[in-house]
């Protein structure tokens, strides 16, 4: 197969082509072996038929008129359709031909072929109702017996419709094969691609494979990704960098408000570098969250969510569980852990009272936050993912400090990291609904 392969043609355009060429071959030479068949019987089913209409023909000549109705009734009670009528009233078949419309014509030529080689002196091919028939001379009076071939029937048992669908499935066959050979490499690639954190941290470059084209769109993709992991490297150093050098001045202005005398004054700046620092650590953990390396695990989410509103309970807080007693999972379990902290201390720190909820779904998998605070406004939804968007006039009333923007952006990360989706909704009479759904094939 891959010594085949080599004199395959390389570009999609020239496997188009190849495939639509020997698709028309297998057409046209199937054609040609069905259409030979089909001759090879008919010209024996068009020679009994002549022979037949003849026969009868000659037996009307041999026969006195008044018995001639008998005679017609016993052939027609053998399936054939016959009268007698005068032979002057009727058109040759190529007499008929210049007024005839195209579908006549086809029909016209069709029964030709088929029956006028067998054809006796006195037989002829006239033109009926619109349709080809056959006439037979009967005596000398004028007088002819005229035969209309009944259309033949269709036969599923027949070997012709053995020979139709063995060709359909041949063909049918052939161009799926043919189509998925070609698309093949599209559907790896977007596979590769499906998850992009994962496609740009995963060290080894994407398969060159298929078609010229795609080879070049492969080593683009590859020279792509390498660009934006340096890139995305030198700005983690970048930040890592700014951080430790911005800590030892933070601690030095922390050490020396401690001999300002203004109780005042020294709150305010302790409070300010706190922040500072605060924003740091923030930072730093959306750069680690980023380079995350943690394996996915089978892991009781259940077990998980119940740890973590035991927890936030011992220390007061008004949350509660609400789920099947186990459900397995693959899971990274520190990221996932993680992300429902997060859900839960946004809903700690601007409401009152939590529910954390688990349910299995016929696609997958759903977790549902509640909260009771002062939920988020819907034209604001899809920006509160992107870092250090901040909500401060909608989450400022209760008092409560607002972070620094990055919590939501680093659940939505998590979440797209195992393949699933973060939604928000409002939560009846008051509140947020944050809604995380991950499906059975989505990777962790």
């Amino acid at each position: 197969m891959r010594r085949l392969r080599r004199f395959l043609p390389t570009t999609i355009r020239a496997q188009m082509v190849l495939l639509v060429i020997v698709a028309i071959a297998v057409v046209v030479n199937a054609g040609a072996l069905l259409e030979r068949l089909e001759n090879r019987d008919y010209s024996t089913d068009s020679d009994a038929v002549v022979a037949q209409v003849e026969l009868l023909a000659a037996m009307m000549s041999n026969t006195p008129p008044k018995r001639r109705d008998a005679l017609l009734e016993s052939a027609r009670q053998t399936g054939m359709d016959v009268f007698m009528a005068e032979a002057a009233n009727f058109q040759n078949l190529e007499d008929a031909e210049e007024s005839a419309g195209f579908l006549s014509l086809m029909l016209s030529s069709l029964f030709q072929a088929r029956y006028d080689d067998s054809l006796a002196p006195g037989t002829r091919i006239i033109h009926f109702e619109g349709r080809p028939a056959l006439l037979a001379t009967v005596g000398q009076d004028g007088e002819a017996l005229v035969y209309i071939p009944r259309p033949s029937g269709f036969d599923i048992t027949s070997r012709y419709t053995y020979y139709f669908l063995s060709f359909v499935t041949l063909v049918t066959l052939f161009s799926i094969f043919g189509v998925r050979a070609i698309t093949a490499p599209i559907r790896d690639l977007s596979r590769e691609l499906s998850s992009t954190k994962a496609f740009l941290h995963k060290d080894t470059p994407l398969k060159e494979q298929g078609s010229r084209e795609f080879v070049e769109l492969v080593r683009v993709l590859n020279e792509l990704k390498f660009r934006i992991r340096a890139m995305m490297e030198g700005q983690t150093r970048m930040l890592r960098a700014v951080s430790h050098d911005l800590r030892t001045p933070l601690t030095r202005i922390r050490l020396r408000s401690e001999r300002i005398e203004d109780e005042t004054l020294r709150g305010q700046i302790v409070a300010d570098v706190g922040k500072v620092d605060m924003l740091i650590n923030a930072t730093l953990d959306y750069i680690r969250n980023e380079k995350d390396t943690e394996q996915p695990e089978r892991t009781d989410l259940v077990s998980m969510l119940e740890t973590i509103v035991a927890d936030y309970s011992d220390l007061g807080s008004d949350i509660a569980y609400d789920g099947p007693a186990r459900l397995i999972w693959t899971v990274k379990p520190h990221a996932f852990q993680r992300a429902i902290v997060n859900l839960c201390d946004n809903g700690l720190k601007f409401g009152t009272a939590v529910t954390v909820a688990l349910r299995k779904t016929p696609s997958g998998l759903e977790i549902a936050i509640r909260d009771n605070g002062p939920g988020i406004p819907e034209d604001v939804r899809a920006r509160v993912l992107e870092p250090f968007f901040k909500l401060d006039d909608a989450r400022s009333e209760r008092g409560s400090p607002t972070g620094f923007g990055l919590g939501l952006s680093i659940v939505d990360n998590i979440v797209r990291d195992h393949g699933g989706t973060m939604s928000f909704h409002d939560n009846e009479p008051h509140g947020l609904v944050v809604v995380l759904r991950f499906s059975d094939d989505a990777p962790a």
